[in-house]
C-alpha cells in the first residue's frame, strides 16, 4: 500500500511539474523579537518550508511553516524564559522580474501559535519549576527578499498576536534558502 501511495505521488508531482510551477523551498535565519516581546526576548534562530504552485511567472501561492526559537533571560538570573513561535500561513510572492535576479514582496495570513517556557529556581538553586503556555493567534508576515537561481533571502516580519499576559509578541527575521521551481521560473 506505501509503495502504491509513493507511485501515485510521485506521478502526480511528475504531472503537475510538466504542467505547472510547483515550488518547494526552506530555510534557516535569525530572528529578532519585536513589540512588547522585546522587552524580555534576546534574538533566536528561524526555520521555514514552503510547497507552493506557480499561478503565474510572476505570482506564487504556498503553504508556509514558519517556526521561530527566541530566547530570553532576566538579569538577576533566577528566571530564564523561551518563547517559541509556530506559524501556519497561506503566504502569496509577487516577483518584480520574470528573469535572473527576481526581487519580490509576499504577504502570508493564518495562524500563528505562541508558546512560552519559562524554568524557574529559588534563590538557593535547590528547587526549578518549569511553566509553559501556549496560545493560538492570526498571523501575518510582510516580507521582502529576492531569488537567484535557487538561493532564496528575505527579510520578513510576523506579527503573532499576543501572549496570555496581554503582551503583544512579533519578530523581525532575515532568513537564507532554497526555493526550487519545477515547470518554471
Amino acid at each position: 500500500m506505501k509503495k502504491i501511495l509513493l507511485f501515485v505521488g510521485i506521478a502526480m508531482l511528475s504531472f503537475a511539474s510538466a504542467n505547472a510551477q510547483v515550488k518547494f523551498g526552506f530555510g534557516l535565519g535569525y530572528a529578532s523579537p519585536m513589540g512588547d516581546a522585546s522587552d524580555f526576548l534576546d534574538g533566536g534562530i528561524s526555520a521555514h518550508l514552503e510547497v507552493g504552485y506557480g499561478v503565474t511567472e510572476d505570482i506564487d501561492v504556498s503553504f508556509l511553516y514558519q517556526g521561530d526559537f527566541l530566547v530570553g533571560a532576566d538579569l538577576d538570573g533566577t528566571s530564564v524564559g523561551n518563547l517559541t513561535i509556530g506559524s501556519y500561513l497561506v503566504n502569496t510572492r509577487y516577483f518584480f522580474k520574470k528573469e535572473g535576479f527576481r526581487p519580490y514582496a509576499s504577504l502570508g495570513l493564518g495562524m500563528a501559535n505562541v508558546g512560552g517556557v519559562e524554568l524557574e529556581s529559588s534563590n538557593n538553586n535547590s528547587e526549578l519549576e518549569l511553566k509553559t503556555d501556549s496560545k493560538s493567534n492570526f498571523g501575518i508576515r510582510p516580507a521582502l527578499g529576492f531569488k537567484y537561481k535557487v538561493l532564496n533571502f528575505n527579510v520578513a516580519y510576523l506579527s503573532a498576536g499576543k501572549t496570555e499576559t496581554d503582551e503583544s509578541v512579533g519578530d523581525l527575521t532575515v532568513n537564507v534558502g532554497l526555493l526550487f521551481t519545477f515547470g518554471g521560473n
